[in-house]
C-alpha cells in the first residue's frame, strides 16, 4: 500500500507539472525553445518527498512529457540536454535537504541548486547545440549568447519557484509522507 501511495502521488506531482506548463504556456516561449514558469515547483517537491531517485526519473519523465508538449524537436541531442538531463537534474535539489536540514531555508537552497544545475544543462546545449544561432543574435561568442538565452527564462523561473515554493513549504511540511 506504501508503494501504491508514492507511485501515486509522483503521478500527480508530475501531472501537476504538466498542468502548470500548460497554465503558463500563455508566456511567449523564445525561438530555440524556453519560457517563464513554475512547472518545476512538483518536480522540487516530488524530490523533497521521495528522495533523489525519484526526483531525478520524476523530473526526466516531466521533461519527456514537456517535450511532447512543446511539439518541436530543434536538434535531437535536445532530447537529452534540453528535457531528460535537464528537469532530471531538478531532484538533486533534496541534496539541500540532506546537508541544511528539513527547512524552508532548506528548500530554498535546494530549489536553487536544481535551478542552476538545470541552467548548466541547458547551457552546455545552447553552445553545443544551438551555437550557429549566436552570429545570427549579435554574439560572437557561442558561450555568451548561451548564458543569456538561458538565463533569460531559467533566471526568472527560479526565482518565482523560489517565491511560491517558500510560502507553500510551511502547509506542505505537514502533509504526512
Amino acid at each position: 500500500m506504501r508503494e501504491t501511495r508514492r507511485i501515486t502521488e509522483i503521478a500527480i506531482l508530475i501531472a501537476l507539472a504538466v498542468v502548470i506548463e500548460l497554465v503558463f504556456s500563455f508566456l511567449p516561449k523564445l525561438p530555440q525553445g524556453g519560457r517563464v514558469s513554475l512547472a518545476m515547483l512538483p518536480i522540487f517537491i516530488l524530490a523533497w518527498r521521495h528522495g533523489l531517485k525519484w526526483g531525478v526519473i520524476g523530473g526526466a519523465i516531466y521533461g519527456l512529457l514537456n517535450l511532447m508538449l512543446d511539439g518541436v524537436l530543434y536538434h535531437w541531442a535536445s532530447v537529452f540536454l534540453d528535457y531528460t538531463v535537464a528537469f532530471g537534474v531538478l531532484g538533486f535539489s533534496v541534496i539541500a535537504k540532506k546537508l541544511i536540514g528539513d527547512t524552508s531555508i532548506g528548500f530554498g537552497v535546494g530549489i536553487v541548486l536544481g535551478s542552476i544545475l538545470r541552467f548548466i544543462s541547458h547551457f552546455i546545449s545552447g553552445f553545443l547545440l544551438f551555437g550557429g544561432y549566436a552570429e545570427e543574435a549579435g554574439f560572437e561568442s557561442i558561450y555568451l549568447y548561451s548564458l543569456s538565452y538561458n538565463i533569460t527564462y531559467v533566471l526568472p523561473s527560479m526565482i518565482i519557484t523560489l517565491i511560491v515554493g517558500i510560502i507553500i513549504f510551511a502547509p506542505l511540511k505537514h502533509i504526512s509522507n
